[in-house]
């Protein structure tokens, strides 16, 4: 199970699994509300953001003084707005323990080992080559860990974008 093509294969389904469990957890812990004035955050701290930055641009070619303050307050207006989405963005981070928890728990089916302490011998822990990528200059050998990580890159942010989760949105 340690060896091409198994290994990519299950790794590539562990890490699906991981990524639709943990946007799971956080779609129902974190009450719609919270997730839409967050949605509703982002959009406006882009817009102002593009306002701010085209003032500012025209103010400088212009030597416009009335709209570089108006540029200078946007600013003022923007690190507000960044600062409410900072503090809702934190909130989020409660469910943080419960997908950590599930985290080390398939990591330990995958590794046999926590933090370091060996527990048990996984069917896993084989050869240090788990995937082989075609890349620019050959092939790309990755271990678990990479491997792992790829994967659960690439399928957390679909699994945030079929949730509605932030940070997936335009």
């Amino acid at each position: 199970m340690a060896q091409p093509p198994y290994s990519t294969i299950i790794i590539l389904l562990v890490s699906l699994a991981m990524a639709f469990i943990s946007s799971l957890v956080n779609s129902r812990f974190t009450p719609r509300e919270h997730r839409e004035k967050l949605r509703t955050l982002q959009r406006q701290i882009a817009a102002l953001k593009k306002k701010k930055d085209d003032n500012l641009k025209k103010a400088k070619s212009t030597g416009d003084k009335k709209l570089l303050k108006k540029g200078r307050k946007q600013e003022k207006q923007l690190l507000q707005l960044q600062s409410q989405m900072a503090s809702l963005s934190l909130r989020q981070m409660r469910v943080l323990p419960i997908t950590m928890a599930i985290f080390f728990l398939v990591w330990l089916f995958l590794t046999g080992s926590i933090l370091g302490v060996k527990l048990f011998e996984s069917p896993f822990v084989g050869t240090g080559t788990f995937a082989y990528l075609p890349w620019i200059s050959g092939v790309m050998e990755l271990n678990l860990f990479y491997w792992y990580l790829l994967c659960s890159f690439l399928f957390g942010a679909l699994s945030s974008r079929i949730f509605g989760l932030t940070g997936a949105t335009e």
